[in-house]
């Protein structure tokens, strides 16, 4: 009870009973409840009131859920917000209940030969008479899918992709079987088959839900939102008040889990401190980890270079006087590394010459402290800073690797220099066929892993001058010296090939493809991932503009991407 004193709690719903049950509830256990039922108050709430947790019911009508929580996720102010998905409703029973008046349930993404069977129970095929199959989904490409699907199978295919049409096209078609969404906008599947049993002309249609969403069950990451998720026809108490124990308990990392994260589970973030005087670097770092940050030590500015390189902290603060390596000269290091640059530096001094301060403010320093430092300050600038950072970080937000603009500004510096330089241009082949099939999240796990790999095997130490870039999506920049340029590739293409298999289920690896339709609606099967690179480089004709290098390393990496595994090009021509 204690525990829950004083949390506030934000229920998204705009079923009344239903939040006055949940209201009731929570506020018996000592938490404070406000109930919203539009986007908008949503929103607002979330930004005002800053509730500790958000109750969402997923299947709320007012409004597409998922904006909302997309909404959330790219607002700095509100993407730390926790939140949980929890549906009381009663309707689950229609599909999961002793008697459902459902033949088949599936989640997204489906498995295509489970649909196969649930199928040809519900439509069995006729001699004579092809059967209709309606699709009744929200979700376009998914129909699209679908539909080539059916038409593969021998079955004619009827699409509606708004949910207050399909009971019009129901009746006007009288298909053999409908597939539904339950979670569409404006008229779910839940009030869509309560119609249909209402109706003599509907009542008897067999009916195959396809959801992302799994009934009468707990996850702690739900299909469609990432988030902890619970849809159910009664409250399950004791669960209920256990997950939201877990979200709103003291978190060790600063500020709260980011939405789609596991519970508990989201990295603290990291404090480099650098100072040679012991007792005090191990007093400040006591307190700053009592605000919740993890914290590394070094004793001296080659200790700090070696951490930056083996730890990639989220922020440094540094001592200006510090042997072998002052606290200037680590960070001027630091800022003339294209992998390091980003990472904000605090320095602090017991100087307080306006001309150091002024030295290091010039080299793009955050700020600057003098000695003796408040704890409470300082835990207080770096949280600023953080902030603030994250906000204009040029870096791609999926793999931390620096965008668009730092790439450019890199090559055109490279250019400038007049030296030989090579620069990979980097694209995943199949992958659009990966996300369809496997979905956005494990999409984004890909590009993930692809970019830990190029920054394992391109940066080897701390001194390393290579570069590293997402230019966005699947395609990735590495600017490297020529001389290593075609080893490199060498490298990431073996060691790209030995991973992409186990980005596959099982059943997918034995036989060795995906199912899946191409760019021109196609269905055909495709091979594995695999990575195509297309090498630019200036030491057999100059190179003068990064729009030059741009449009020859795009027309590299097409040659490689004609091959039917992971293949690199180097431009070998001379003129």
């Amino acid at each position: 009870m204690d525990a829950a004193t004083g949390k506030k709690i934000l229920l998204v719903d705009n079923d009344a009973a239903a939040a006055a049950a949940l209201t009731s509830f929570l506020e018996g256990h000592g938490y404070h409840a406000q109930t919203v039922t539009n986007y908008q108050q949503a929103i607002t709430a979330v930004q005002n009131w800053k509730p500790d947790l958000v109750i969402l019911n997923i299947l709320i009508q007012a409004f597409n859920p998922l904006d909302f929580l997309n909404e959330l996720k790219k607002n700095p102010f509100t993407e730390t917000q926790k939140v949980i998905i929890f549906s009381h409703t009663p309707k689950t029973g229609i599909v999961t209940g002793p008697s459902p008046k459902v033949c088949g349930y599936l989640t997204k993404p489906v498995d295509f030969e489970a649909l196969k069977a649930v199928l040809l129970k519900a439509a069995p095929p006729k001699e004579g008479r092809q059967q209709t199959v309606m699709v009744a989904d929200d979700d376009t490409e998914f129909s699209d899918l679908v539909k080539m699907f059916l038409e593969a199978n021998n079955y004619q295919p009827v699409v509606v992709n708004n949910s207050a049409a399909v009971m019009d096209v129901l009746r006007s078609e009288e298909p053999d079987a409908l597939l539904l969404d339950i979670m569409m906008p404006g008229k779910d599947g839940f009030e869509i088959m309560e119609e249909m049993q209402e109706s003599s002309d509907t009542a008897g249609t067999p009916i195959i839900v396809v959801s992302g969403l799994r009934l009468e069950n707990y996850q702690e990451r739900g299909i469609l939102t990432g988030l902890p998720e619970i849809v159910s026809r009664e409250i399950p108490g004791d669960l209920l008040l256990k997950l939201i124990e877990e979200q709103t308990a003291p978190s060790p990392a600063q500020g709260a889990a980011p939405i789609g994260s596991e519970p508990q589970k989201a990295p603290r973030l990291r404090v480099l401190m650098a100072d040679d005087q012991t007792e005090l670097l191990l007093l400040m770092k006591e307190m700053i980890e009592y605000a919740g940050f993890e914290v590394i030590t070094a004793n001296d500015g080659v200790e700090a270079m070696t951490a930056v390189f083996e730890t990639n902290p989220d922020i440094i603060v540094l001592d200006y006087n510090m042997p072998r390596k002052n606290g200037l000269e680590v960070a001027q290091d630091l800022k003339n590394n294209p992998l390091f640059a980003h990472i904000p530096i605090i320095i602090v001094t017991a100087f307080g010459e306006k001309h150091a301060k002024l030295k290091g403010l010039s080299m793009g320093i955050d700020d600057y402290l003098i000695k003796p430092v408040d704890a409470d300050e300082l835990v207080a600038r770096i949280r600023m800073i953080l902030k603030r950072n994250k906000q204009v970080l040029d870096t791609n937000p999926l793999s931390k690797l620096p965008g668009n603009p730092s790439i450019q500004a890199r090559v055109e510096r490279e250019i400038q220099k007049g030296g030989t330089f090579a620069v990979l241009y980097l694209d995943l082949n199949n992958f659009k066929a990966y996300n369809d099939i496997y979905g956005f999240e494990a999409g984004d796990r890909i590009l993930k892993a692809t970019a830990n790999l190029l920054v394992k095997l391109t940066i080897q130490n701390e001194n390393s001058e290579d570069f590293i870039g997402h230019i966005g999506g699947d395609d990735f920049i590495v600017v490297t010296s020529y001389e290593r340029s075609e080893e490199l590739a060498k490298r990431i293409v073996s060691s790209f090939d030995e991973i992409a298999p186990s980005f596959y289920s099982k059943a997918d690896r034995e036989r060795g493809h995906i199912v899946a339709t191409d760019r021109q609606g196609n269905i055909r099967k495709f091979p594995f991932l695999s990575i195509a690179i297309g090498i630019v480089h200036n030491s057999t004709r100059p190179l003068h503009s990064f729009a030059q290098v741009s449009n020859i390393g795009t027309e590299l990496k097409k040659g490689a991407k004609a091959s039917d595994k992971s293949h690199y090009i180097v431009d070998r021509r001379k003129d």
